[in-house]
Order: C-alpha cells, then structure tokens, then sequence
C-alpha cells in the first residue's frame, strides 16, 4: 500500500502552519507522518503542531529543495517510507519551490521501502501581501504554478478589489488549480483533498540555491526578558522582516511571537519555554544586523543574544 504525499507550501505567514495543524486534527484517526521545513536552526512550528502518535520529522536551516539540505529531505523521504503511516504531510518553507519534487520521488523510488503516492501540492496566499512580493521572489510563482489547491487566505484584512487582482494573477499563473477564498484557513480539508491534484505541468530545476537563501537570524537568551523592552524590540524589527516567530521567557509570562511585515502577534504560550529563541528572516542581512544590534542595548542589554 502506498503512502499519499501531500505538500503545501507558501510565502511566511502566509497561514500554512494554521492549516496543517487543522488538517492533522482532521486526519486524526488515520496513519500520519509530517516533515516540517523551515530556514532557521530549530524549527518553531514543529512545536506548534507537536501531537502524540504522528511521526514527524524537522528540517531546519533552508529550503527542502535547495543543495544545502536536500540531501537530508532525500533521506528522510527514504527513512519515512519504512514508517507505518498512511499520509506524509509536508510543510515546506516560506520561498521554498517545489518544481522538482515529482523529479525527487523518481530519484528515491528505488530506495524506498513503500511506494509514494503524490496527491498534490496545496499553496496558500496571503491575500494582503502575496502581490507586493510575487515580482520579488521567483519562488512564489512556481509554488502556484505546482499547485493544485490555492488557498487565498487573510481574506479579511483586505477590500475586495485586491481579492480580485490577486485572484486573476492567481489564475493566470495556475488555471487549472481549484482556488479558495477564506480566512484563518477554515476550508473543507476533506473536499480540497480530494480537489487535490499532482501537477499538470512538467518537472524543473528548483531556483532555491545557496546564493538565494533569505538572511537568518537566530536570537536566543536564557535569561528572563522585560516584557514591553522585548515587545518594542520585535515591533522594530518587523517592518524589515519576512517573518519573525519564536518563543520567549518574559516578565509577563511565556509568548510566542509571529510577525509578518506590520502585523505583530505576542500571545500567551503555556507549555515550558526552556530557552528564548527568536528566528528573524530578511531579505537585506546587513541593514537587519544593524537595526537588531541597535535593539540589542538598554532593557535588553546582555539578556537577548545573535
């Protein structure tokens, strides 16, 4: 019996963790295993969609798709393989692009020990966001492209003149994908799965290289953090940032932080926070390493470090 791969993938923020973890909720009673990919060192979202009786795998510190660490995804597709599970949900990360995956599959399929079965790749949009970087980043294009379910999620925060140009850039990329338009992800799992289909269009290079890797910083601290000194901190930091996210021991209590361009969210987090580790993603490293040095000083002088 063959094991069904499905993917998702989109920019950071974008929602996809959200989506995974309703989906697992959804996919409680079969087999599953999940691969989590991110750019940092430690992969927050694995904490985030952490379950009893799935099998999971991290894999941090670049995209699945790039030299730097494709390797290690080959073999964990090999290693997941002998596993009994049913599904392998796959969170790709925020400027990954999956073009090459169908090519990967063939490259492992003499080595793995079930076969697998990929159904597709679900892609989810930023409806605020999506058409102020997709002239940016080659990547979000092929994550549409390879498609098969577009989600266009945060529909909320937007006027619906936007939803429609993001709409027609959507469809004029990928007319054949199934697309929906929502918030906070509340889809039908079931029916987008089934609406799910592998590409359509040919395999290619993947364009994540070394060279294209966004600018990673890891910020961490075993000390207790001043609460308002690390929230104005973070709220500095933001408007130059992909994407910040982590986990902090503060005076107020245990957080976890998400941030996506303007849009801070610092809520409370209760399990045990056994070290402050903050992963901020930007594209200009020398501009952001001045900005988080010049945070770096007053309340959190010596108590929050690169």
């Amino acid at each position: 019996m063959s094991i069904n791969i499905i993917m998702l993938t989109g920019f950071w923020g974008t929602g996809k963790t959200t989506l995974l973890s309703a989906m697992l909720d959804e996919y409680k009673d079969e087999k599953i295993g999940v691969i989590v990919n991110d750019f940092g060192q430690v992969c927050i979202d694995g904490t985030l969609i952490e379950r009893d009786g799935i099998t999971m795998r991290e894999l941090p510190n670049g995209s699945i798709f790039c030299a730097c660490i494709k390797d290690t995804f080959l073999n964990s597709l090999i290693a997941m393989s002998d596993k009994d599970i049913n599904y392998l949900f796959i969170e790709a990360s925020g400027l990954a692009d999956p073009s090459s995956m169908s090519q990967i599959l063939k490259v492992i399929s003499p080595k793995t020990i079930r076969e697998y079965n990929y159904v597709g790749s679900i892609c989810v949009v930023d409806g605020e966001t999506f058409l102020g970087y997709y002239d940016l980043l080659p990547a979000l294009h092929q994550q549409v492209a390879y498609s098969g379910v577009i989600i266009v999620n945060k529909v909320d925060l937007i006027e619906e003149d936007l939803i429609t140009k993001v709409l027609n850039t959507l469809t004029s990329i990928n007319p054949q994908a199934a697309i929906y338009v929502t918030s906070y992800c509340r889809v039908d799992f079931r029916e987008i799965t089934e609406r799910l289909s592998a590409p359509k269009i040919p395999g290619a290079e993947s364009s994540n290289t070394v060279e294209s890797r966004p600018k990673t910083f890891i910020l961490s601290s075993n000390e207790q953090l001043p609460y308002f000194g690390f929230v104005n901190f973070i709220q500095d930091l933001s408007p130059n940032a992909y994407r910040i996210k982590g986990f902090a021991d503060t005076t107020e209590g245990n957080v976890y932080v998400s941030s996506v361009k303007n849009h801070v969210s610092i809520s409370p987090w209760d399990r045990p926070v056994k070290e402050t580790k903050i992963i901020v993603i930007s594209a200009v490293g020398i501009r952001m390493m001045s900005i988080i040095t010049g945070g770096l000083k007053g309340e959190l002088s010596g108590k929050l470090k690169i």
